[in-house]
């Protein structure tokens, strides 16, 4: 009985600190909003979404200059943007993958929008190349 109690405590305190440590990353999720415009200075709205048990973040944002940018600088921007992720959430976050989704609608509300150009980011890649 002793041993079955002991267990339980053991599982709870996992899950606790489980919790703590997601609960700290959507915390988190104000920092890196509060800091995009040091990668995007002409956004005017965004939304950051945690999905898939904390192992994906999308980042939706909306800015009709930046919508209208070249490929290749929406492919960097992605790029600082998932190295400013890391740096604000912690190297050992659980974050895998994460989506920068670009939309020209300034008022965006949504996490698909209709126009939205998405640009993958591979945080998982970045991590293993900051260290």
């Amino acid at each position: 009985m002793k041993s079955l109690c002991l267990s339980l405590l053991a599982i709870i305190v996992a899950v606790s600190f489980y919790s703590c440590k997601n609960g700290e990353l959507v915390g988190k999720t104000k920092v890196i909003e509060d800091s995009l415009i040091t990668i995007f200075p002409t956004w005017q709205s965004a939304k950051i979404g945690l999905h898939d048990n904390y192992t994906n973040v999308t980042v939706v944002i909306g800015d009709a200059t930046f919508y209208k940018a070249a490929d290749d600088v929406k492919k960097a921007k992605a790029i600082e943007l998932g190295k400013m992720i890391l740096r604000v959430c912690g190297k050992d976050n659980t974050l895998e993958t994460g989506s920068l989704t670009v939309t020209a609608d300034v008022i965006n509300q949504s996490e698909s929008p209709a126009d939205g150009i998405k640009v993958p980011i591979d945080i998982e890649g970045l991590r293993r190349s900051m260290q």
